[in-house]
């Protein structure tokens, strides 16, 4: 009874002091279930109090030279039942390198496994969030508009003309709205590949594209309807939508 209610708060312990975050994953279900994942790294261990702890999955990258279906009996000559107790092990063995015994095939075998290989699987580090951005700049004058929201959208308006762009690594970016339909000679659903020969991804990319090669005119590359369209765009054309001026 002591055993689990002690297992009970390290499990709670765990849980609280681990969160889940999108690409890392870490999980001590109880004293005989442990699921890790980080990138391509994995492992899954299973306990039963009969046969020591058993590997049910590694990750496609290796982790401490451990096999699907190895059994690890023991950690330094330190007899293992629950999977509890080989995480308490390595705690208190940090920054010590510690022998694995497992059993593999039948057939002993002894892995040497260093704190800088166990030390993620103990506690795990969380991959670092990314700064936060400054609003995207907005002008809004009752006549003209310019708002480039992300680096996949953008939205642009004047008196007579407006143009939106979204981007998506699979589509490329595609003309959305264009008005009117002869500025730049673009099209509603033109999807503008490259600029100047070079690939382009996100909307950003063709800002930039433009920001760089002012004052000179820029050869865009198009898919319209299957067909490939080449357009040029002069300095004076682009001038606005990349440092919009208000009126």
């Amino acid at each position: 009874m002591r055993r689990l209610l002690l297992g009970g708060m390290f499990v709670l312990v765990s849980a609280l002091a681990r969160p889940a975050l999108a690409g890392w994953v870490y999980q001590l279900n109880s004293d005989d279930s442990l699921s890790w994942r980080i990138a391509d790294h994995a492992l899954k261990l299973h306990s039963d109090n009969t046969s020591g702890i058993t590997v049910t999955k590694v990750g496609t990258a290796p982790v401490w030279g451990l096999h699907e279906g190895d059994v690890i009996v023991a950690v330094d000559d330190h007899s293992l039942k629950h999977v509890s107790e080989l995480m308490n092990w390595l705690r208190t063995s940090k920054p010590a390198t510690v022998v694995l015994h497992v059993r593999r095939a039948g057939a002993p075998l002894a892995l040497s496994v260093t704190a800088a290989e166990y030390g993620q699987v103990i506690s795990p580090i969380p991959p670092t969030p990314p700064e936060p951005q400054p609003p995207p700049p907005t002008i809004d004058s009752g006549r003209y508009t310019y708002e480039h929201t992300t680096d996949d959208s953008l939205s642009w308006r004047n008196t007579d003309h407006a143009l939106q762009l979204t981007s998506s690594k699979a589509t490329g970016i595609t003309v959305t709205k264009v008005v009117p339909e002869s500025l730049w000679g673009l099209q509603d659903g033109d999807v503008i590949t490259a600029a100047d020969g070079t690939p382009l991804k996100n909307v950003s990319e063709l800002m930039d594209r433009f920001r760089a090669s002012r004052p000179a005119a820029v050869k865009l590359q198009l898919r319209r309807g299957g067909s490939s369209v080449d357009i040029t765009v002069a300095a004076v054309d682009y001038a606005d939508l990349i440092s919009p001026a208000l009126p």
